[in-house]
């Protein structure tokens, strides 16, 4: 494993990087929110030879945060993916995406066809949508939440030991300390006395406006390639809402359910790295 490090034209992102004396196809991993890289090191130790560069995303794990006048919307991100294979000119990439990564990643795919070899999404397919008739609501909570963030004091105050600051991940979260530990060591910096997290706080701000299904769909429709979605027994059970009618528009899509909740590529990653080694690879 070695680090590396993207100087894209807008920003910087850190990586981890697997096997890179392997010429193949590259496949990026791309992470949820608020995790980060390290969200795919047990994969990685079940990963023998195949060259994997899971990224940070902005504003999380070692990569830069967004300049002062941006924000982390969901968009941003697939200009962010974009970006990074344009600027490395890689051809036709495999894409593994959790959560977060496997919305950006099924965006993506949908927009950019021609840039992608196969897919992996683990427990998530497209973009989080909302009824039209939500728009004013949705967007009055962002603008509020919005200002509040700006203008209160930070709440990033700090942790006196790193056990401290892994009890409070696994308390706000569906793992256990294991898998906490595993990204709470690359989300901290240490400071004076403790350490505080490196993720940006605007990563908690609302989004002003959200996809109806309609849009979704489309984007979806957009994915002829070799599919793989991966869904925990125990993971979020408000993807299956719609997930009958996505899949109905992505006519190479292979689902796969294991035991495990919504993080089961860390909680189980032999049997999750067994399917998308059989997917990718094979």
């Amino acid at each position: 494993m070695d680090s590396l490090d993207f100087l894209l034209p807008h920003i910087r992102l850190s990586s981890l990087q697997y096997h890179s004396d392997n010429t193949e196809v590259v496949t990026i991993a791309l992470h949820g929110w608020l995790d980060n890289a390290n969200s795919f090191s047990p994969l990685m130790a079940a990963n023998p030879k195949h060259h994997v560069i899971a990224i940070d995303w902005p504003g999380h794990g070692h990569s830069q945060h967004r300049g002062v006048d941006a924000s982390y919307q969901l968009l941003d991100y697939v200009y962010d993916l974009y970006t990074l294979i344009e600027h490395n000119k890689w051809q036709k990439v495999n894409i593994i995406g959790h959560s977060l990564g496997a919305i950006v990643a099924s965006i993506f795919t949908g927009t950019f066809p021609g840039l992608v070899n196969k897919l992996v999404l683990i427990e998530a397919l497209g973009a989080i949508s909302s009824k039209p008739q939500d728009t004013r609501e949705l967007l009055k909570k962002s603008i509020v939440n919005k200002y509040r963030e700006q203008t209160k004091k930070s709440s990033n105050k700090g942790y006196d030991s790193f056990e401290k600051a892994v009890l409070a991940r696994t308390m706000a979260s569906d793992f256990n300390s294991d898998i906490a530990k595993i990204l709470v060591e690359r989300s901290l910096v240490e400071i004076d006395g403790g350490y505080k997290w490196r993720s940006d706080s605007r990563l908690k701000q609302l989004s002003p406006m959200r996809m109806v299904e309609q849009q979704a769909v489309d984007l979806l429709s957009g994915i002829e390639h070799e599919t793989l979605l991966i869904l925990g027994e125990d993971g979020y059970l408000s993807l299956r809402k719609t997930l009958s009618e996505r899949m109905a528009v992505m006519p190479n899509l292979n689902v796969q359910t294991l035991a495990g909740g919504h993080h089961l590529h860390m909680e189980h990653p032999e049997p999750v790295w067994e399917l998308i080694s059989q997917h990718l690879f094979k």
